[in-house]
């Protein structure tokens, strides 16, 4: 029981900490910059991560009408957000995203194309046919090519190693601490990190996202006192399959060729609630429609069914792989809405850097560039055009800074507390935080009020207390206990902003106030750590570039 005696200590001008598409592409971009890279990942580096389970949709304007451009782009972008974006970031990122298809092709990546044209997807909340998919509709396509390119460049792995504690020396990023599954303690020390560990959707029972994406990243800056904002905002997407909604049905591929969403009383759900326009039918307003329709008692198995009998049999043929098994030929599906990206994560600036120097953030840990809803292919826009800028500021900070000194006496304390949390008594961690994914599926889920968010508050307090007492006597053990404990501490941050937050805007629902408020609501929530107390705040909304009508 207890760490063993090993301890290893690397050193690095950049360290990594993630290992999926943000991670990836940040590491090879401060490589080819000239910095000394580690990718450090809790699972092996370029698995376990959302990258690879996606279906490689990425969207990248400049490929297709001569009307789209960074300006339509950002548009579109801070429209669907529904005017909470940071639209600096967003003027960043809609800059970079085209560029990004030629990047992954020079790691490798194969693209859907005809002959040299790239095979563009129209979706919902896009003005223009600007989305290009990977060859073989998988995240694979893109993955296993960052992953082979990146150990070609020389950057190291340091695979399935829990990250426990960032520390700051001299207003600065030092060190930075893990634990590996055989229960070594892991220091290292550093010039610059890039914090790319994925959003927080697993803190749900329903989710699309792998195990393990459970708020880690924006865990370890709280912490640090680093801003937060825009926890509340969680998009659930809105036609899944499987016991847990762990299969995607890209509804965008279906309904807009002839498919048909009905309730137990064979209502098209569609038509009974206005939605006529597929270009209006965005993940949000889907998703509500479909809980709301399981809410009042029609649903079909816990879900509504999605009758493709009316898809041709060539565009079904087309769009087979994205098919459960059984469903091509039976031609019907249940399908209910899941958990499926985070908008909120720790504040950035244009060039990715958070609030201590040294310290830097790309992806889904990120706030502010979806806002309020995020479109369909500006996950992996965001994840390669800022993990791209991320690792080139990164490495032109290392190459202009000392390596600092890393604070001795806090690491042997961190080592310390780590040995004093083993206990034979007790539960195990998992089943607490089943139990905590359950409650906040069902109180703070798809449509939340006041009250349901209270009550989701006062059993976050209990199931602290009670996770004081669970056992814990192997290194897997202690990581599920520190994930459980990032995981309460996830699901109060979104609790506290989706009660502040009296309103209905995009992803957030509130059946108690059911209209988006500008008059009063054009704010974002920033949440921060100060005296070991949660300090919840509003800032108004920056409209540089988009404002509403």
């Amino acid at each position: 029981m207890g760490l063993a005696k090993n301890c290893q200590r690397f050193s690095c001008d950049v360290l990594v900490i993630g290992g999926g598409g943000a991670g990836l592409r940040s590491a090879i971009e401060a490589r080819e910059n000239g910095a000394r890279v580690i990718v450090v990942s809790k699972a092996k580096v370029g698995y376990g991560n959302n990258t690879i389970m996606s279906k490689a949709i990425l969207t990248s304007p400049g490929w297709g009408d001569s009307g789209d451009n960074q300006q339509v782009y950002l548009r579109d972008t801070v429209i669907g957000g529904r005017y909470i974006n940071d639209q600096k970031l967003v003027n960043v990122m809609a800059g970079e995203a085209g560029r990004q298809p030629s990047i992954l092709e020079k790691y490798g990546a194969s693209f859907s194309k005809k002959g040299n044209k790239f095979n563009l997807l129209a979706i919902p909340g896009h003005t223009f046919a600007r989305d290009v998919q990977g060859k073989t509709n998988k995240g694979k396509d893109y993955m296993l090519p960052l992953i082979s390119y990146a150990e070609k460049k020389g950057v190291e792995f340091v695979d399935k190693v829990f990250i426990t504690k960032l520390f700051a020396s001299n207003n600065r990023v030092a060190a930075v601490t893990g634990l590996s599954e055989e229960g070594d303690f892991v220091i290292f020390e550093v010039k610059c990190v890039i914090l790319a560990t994925g959003g927080y959707s697993q803190i749900y029972f329903n989710s699309s996202n792998t195990p393990g994406i459970n708020g880690d990243g924006l865990a370890l800056a709280y912490e640090l006192g680093l801003p937060l904002k825009d926890m509340e905002f969680v998009q659930y997407y809105p036609t899944a399959s499987g016991k847990r909604g762990n299969n995607l049905l890209l509804y965008e591929g279906f309904l807009f060729n002839g498919a048909v969403l009905k309730n137990a009383n064979n209502e098209n759900i569609l038509t009974k609630h206005g939605l006529n326009d597929p270009q209006t039918i965005t993940r949000d307003l889907l998703a509500q429609t479909i809980f709301k329709e399981i809410r009042d008692g029609l649903a079909k198995e816990n879900g509504v069914t999605m009758d493709l009998s009316a898809v041709s049999d060539e565009r079904l043929d087309q769009l087979k792989p994205m098919l459960p098994q059984g469903v091509f030929e039976k031609r019907t599906c249940i399908v209910s809405p899941t958990t499926h990206h985070s908008m909120g994560g720790v504040m950035i600036d244009s060039g990715t850097q958070t609030a201590l120097p040294g310290l830097y953030a790309a992806g889904e840990v990120c706030a502010g560039m979806h806002g309020a809803n995020r479109l369909a292919g500006n996950a992996l826009a965001e994840i390669f055009a800022m993990g791209g800028i991320a690792g080139r500021s990164a490495a032109i900070n290392a190459k202009e800074s000392d390596m600092n000194s890393a604070p001795e006496n806090e690491i042997e304390q961190e080592k310390e507390r780590l040995e004093s949390l083993f206990s034979q008594a007790g539960e195990n961690s998992i089943s607490l935080i089943k139990s905590l994914k359950k409650m906040m599926w069902l109180r703070a889920g798809i449509v939340r009020n006041s009250d349901d968010l209270e009550k989701a508050l006062a059993q976050i307090e209990d199931f602290r207390s009670e996770s004081q007492k669970c056992k814990i006597e192997t290194p897997k053990d202690l990581m599920h206990s520190i994930g459980l404990q990032n995981m309460l501490l996830l699901s109060e941050m979104v609790c506290r902003s989706a009660l502040l937050r009296t309103e209905t805007r995009g992803s957030h629902c509130r059946s108690d106030y059911p209209q988006e408020d500008n008059a009063n609501w054009l704010k974002n929530i920033v949440i921060r750590k100060e005296n070991d107390k949660m300090m919840v705040d509003m800032h108004p909304v920056q409209l540089e570039y988009v404002s509403p009508a």
